[in-house]
């Protein structure tokens, strides 16, 4: 019965309340706000509109989202349970009904970081997101993200594949899929790590829902890391949220030359962001212990050839083909069908830019 007034309460009040913290710190819960329903004007807490909402709605109005939260096995929390996530409790603009499926005591874990980047991230990025996430969960730090397509998902993958905890804040009611090629791995993560939203099954699908959605993994997190972001980039929002509730920022400092890098490296630029080259330095930050640096295995060159192996063994950081050609002193044709070779076979990859890094290192 208690989740039934959950949902009639985030019915008739949305998200983004800037009127929530008022509401919250009052005390008094849906529950008893239903039941005063036809005279909030008395507590002085709720705008016109939510009034005029309230008063208009009945319990009865909402029990067919009711039941599709139940046939989803969906449950939820609201501001005045004392399983309501601590991090969230000091926000302006809090959440007042949260939806989740999976674990909720992970946001109260001891450490939480969270990962977002570009939806159309780089090779580049991604492996820097890989690395970033596996120290993170590697670490026992908790990996929150967004579960969208690019960073968040190679995220939330990582963490996972490391052994570690993920939380994933969706844009989304958590009966739908967004992106659905995520389906699968989203009800994995239903089921065994955690997966949050604060709009209610049947709720409209409306672009802000992803805006609103990026200040709870901005809060969810005792820091947020940026991994790849363009100048006009959603996750740049997330780091506005992340300085508003005083969380510090990070960031993976990328190619001058990249479109796709041109938002992270502006915040290190203005002195938003920390530069990071892995995750164990933001664990150093919070002052959590951080795992011992992950062994490398000599890569096997038995397959390579004299050709292969001079071309790798010339490629330092980020290169474009013609640096390699003169730094190798091979003929450019040579060159160019040998790095050809040597993307297929996973030994380098090329950037959004056109230039090469190595995946594995060549002595």
């Amino acid at each position: 019965m208690k989740q039934l007034y959950d949902i009639w309460f985030s019915y008739i009040m949305g998200v983004n309340n800037s009127n929530a913290w008022q509401i919250a710190d009052s005390g008094f819960g849906p529950r008893l706000f239903y039941n005063c329903r036809q005279a909030l004007s008395q507590f002085n807490l709720f705008t016109q509109r939510q009034m005029e909402l309230a008063a208009a709605t009945a319990i009865e109005d909402v029990e067919g989202i009711h039941r599709l939260h139940l046939a989803n096995n969906i449950k939820s929390v609201n501001y005045t349970d004392a399983e309501y996530p601590v991090r969230f409790r000091n926000i302006h603009n809090r959440p007042l009904v949260l939806f989740y499926k999976g674990d909720l005591s992970l946001l109260d874990a001891q450490y939480t970081v969270g990962i977002v980047g570009s939806r159309h991230c780089s090779s580049e990025g991604e492996k820097a997101c890989r690395l970033i996430a596996t120290d993170v969960a590697a670490g026992g730090a908790v990996v929150v993200s967004g579960l969208a397509q690019g960073v968040d998902s190679v995220a939330h993958r990582s963490a996972v594949e490391a052994g570690g905890r993920t939380v994933a804040f969706l844009g989304t009611p958590l009966n739908e899929y967004f992106p659905r090629t995520n389906r699968e791995f989203q009800d994995r993560l239903s089921a065994e790590q955690l997966v949050v939203s604060e709009y209610y099954a049947t709720f409209p699908y409306y672009s802000a829902n992803f805006i609103y959605r990026n200040r709870l993994i901005a809060a969810a997190g005792d820091a947020l890391c940026v991994v790849q972001a363009k100048k006009k980039s959603g996750s740049l929002a997330t780091v506005n949220r992340a300085v508003e509730y005083d969380r510090p920022v990070f960031t993976v400092p990328g190619s001058i030359f990249s479109p796709g890098f041109s938002g992270t490296n502006s915040l290190l630029v203005q002195g938003v962001a920390h530069a990071v080259t892995d995750g164990r330095q933001i664990l150093e930050y919070l002052g959590a212990e951080t795992p011992p640096p992950a062994e490398e295995k000599e890569p096997d060159y038995s397959a390579l050839d004299e050709t292969a192996l001079a071309v790798l063994k010339v490629i330092d950081g980020a290169m474009n083909a013609n640096l390699i050609i003169r730094a190798s002193g091979l003929k450019a044709n040579v060159v160019k069908a040998t790095l050809t070779s040597l993307e297929i076979d996973g030994w380098v990859n090329r950037t959004d830019t056109g230039e090469y890094i190595r995946t594995k290192q060549a002595n």
